[in-house]
């Protein structure tokens, strides 16, 4: 008995230990896009000034080629690096620098669109980036932290410490679904209403 109490009060102690991990090595990797838009100067800074620019005049035409396909890719592609990696030890490494690298690449555009316009370019970069963010983010985390776990618990079971049976309950299902609805939802958002937003946007910024 006293072992399943202290095994039902450990859970949420290890899952927000593998929430604070996998969010601070988000945080790293947003800082690192930071800094390096930071560090953008002379003609880096200029062809940097120009693409935006012209980003943002195709958006106003109407004429920006964006793939639906590609768009829905471009967010599935995080979710099914997430899955096989939890399926490995090696999610232990592998998941953090994942976050990372997805960090990475949501900070340094927005860093540059503010680097390029200033405070205005917060707008942009918050419909560009930050709208399908509030749904591929949370994602990203539901199903990256249990990877994480299951992850250390095929690690222990590498080392003779225990099993690691894979966990296909009706929660995990349920918690799959949802996530796959959300990155495909974030998918969606930036074919449709990104564009349209970033219309408007276009004309009081340039």
């Amino acid at each position: 008995m006293g072992m399943r109490i202290q095994r039902k009060w450990d859970l949420p102690s290890e899952q927000s230990s593998a929430l604070a991990l996998l969010a601070l090595a988000f945080l790293a990797g947003g800082t690192a896009g930071c800094l390096l838009a930071s560090l953008s100067s002379g003609a880096g800074a200029e062809e940097l000034s120009t693409y935006l620019a012209d980003y943002l005049a195709l958006a106003q035409g109407g004429r920006l080629p964006r793939s639906l396909w590609t768009l829905l890719w471009g967010q599935v592609k995080y979710l099914l690096a997430v899955l096989v990696l939890s399926l490995t030890a090696l999610g232990l490494v592998g998941l953090p620098v994942l976050f990372g690298v997805r960090g990475f690449f949501f900070s340094f555009p927005v860093a540059c669109f503010c680097r390029v316009f200033g405070g205005r370019g917060l707008l942009p970069a918050f419909v560009l980036l930050g709208l399908p963010a509030l749904l591929w983010a949370p994602a990203l985390f539901m199903l990256g932290v249990p990877g994480f776990l299951f992850s250390r618990q095929l690690l222990r079971q590498s080392l003779g410490e225990g099993r690691a049976g894979l966990p296909l309950t009706g929660a995990c299902w349920f918690r799959g679904c949802l996530c796959t609805g959300l990155v495909l939802a974030a998918g969606l958002l930036e074919y449709w209403v990104v564009p349209v937003l970033l219309r408007g946007l276009a004309r009081v910024i340039l």
